[in-house]
């Protein structure tokens, strides 16, 4: 295919919004400018694709009062860009405006706008202690009616630290991490911090409660450079399970997370054909070898039997 040079002028504001990203994704600058101009000039000649970039003042009732004429709107716009948290966008923010039926996709007079959410407080710091809430039942992995694992419950979180996958169904693989940290809600506030520019597709409490950040579909950032059996890149084809952990070696599992985990493995590994031999540990997959560590502590091979034994595979 014919390539053409383009010179792009771009604000501070974007160039370093494309610089986080080309870092997050481990790619060049010019490679994600392109990407989006491709996406872009594909989208716009679908009439599909339409762009915003946050300002000062801005809000997700006030964005969808512009676009669609009615602040009530604003969800559509939350769905679209996993935001998990309405009140929780900050400015140079680039959101994708979906269409809804005949909405206009130019911006109109908003009507005055539904009061917005509250401004938040700012992210917890990971290592800040959170007061735990009350213990949830454990997931249960027992096998559901119609044969497979039935789906654990999950809290969704969200994280905008994500982006699309090569292939959507492309997901044969799942990563375990642990966070080096020491509560669930820390994880939360990171992966939701506009600064982290990592994220997971889950992360499990001590207590085995499960939170969900980035749909399976979508492409997280938490591998970073990997190889898994020859193939490099593993965000582009994996499932990222943090557990909650400060990853010393010393800091215990317990078995209410441990069966959490095996829960979801089970259910994930059936849902996509996954094999057990494909649930792995960050530090089997990370570039250079030695470069990660966990989850240490954490039994690997028991997790793979655990899952095994519900799947009826072993």
């Amino acid at each position: 295919m014919a390539t053409q040079n383009v010179p792009v002028d771009m604000d501070d504001t974007t160039f370093q919004t494309a610089a986080n990203r080309a870092t997050g994704e481990g790619k060049t600058i010019s490679q994600v400018v392109a990407e989006f101009l491709m996406q872009y000039a594909e989208g716009a000649s679908a009439g599909t694709m339409t762009t915003y970039t946050v300002k000062r003042g801005d809000s997700l009732s006030r964005i969808a009062a512009r676009f669609y004429g009615n602040a009530r709107k604003y969800p559509i716009i939350q769905r679209a860009n996993n935001i998990s948290n309405p009140s929780r966008i900050w400015i140079g923010q680039v959101l994708v405006i979906p269409p809804v039926g005949d909405s206009p996709t130019t911006p109109t007079t908003p009507p005055p706008p539904a009061p917005p959410p509250p401004t938040p407080p700012r992210p917890t710091p990971i290592s800040t202690p959170i007061v735990p809430t009350a213990t949830p039942s454990v997931p249960s992995p027992t096998p559901a009616p119609g044969g497979g694992p039935q789906k654990p419950s999950i809290r969704w979180t969200g994280s905008p630290h994500f982006n699309n996958r090569r292939r959507p169904d492309d997901i044969t693989a799942i990563v375990i991490h642990s966070t080096a940290n020491d509560s669930l809600e820390g994880v939360i506030n990171w992966f939701n911090n506009p600064n982290a520019k990592v994220s997971a597709h889950f992360t499990i409490g001590k207590d085995g409660q499960i939170a969900q950040h980035v749909q399976d579909m979508h492409r997280a950032w938490h591998a970073g450079r990997s190889v898994w059996k020859g193939r490099n890149s593993c965000n582009d084809y994996t499932l990222g399970i943090e557990l909650v952990n400060l990853n010393n070696g010393a800091d215990p599992y317990p078995d209410a997370q441990h069966q959490a985990n095996v829960a979801l493995c089970a259910y994930l590994a059936h849902k996509y054909n996954i094999s057990v031999d494909d649930i792995m540990g960050h530090l089997d997959i990370a570039l250079p070898p030695g470069r990660k560590s966990d989850p240490r502590g954490y039994d690997l091979d028991r997790l793979r039997n655990d899952v095994a034994a519900v799947l009826g595979r072993r």
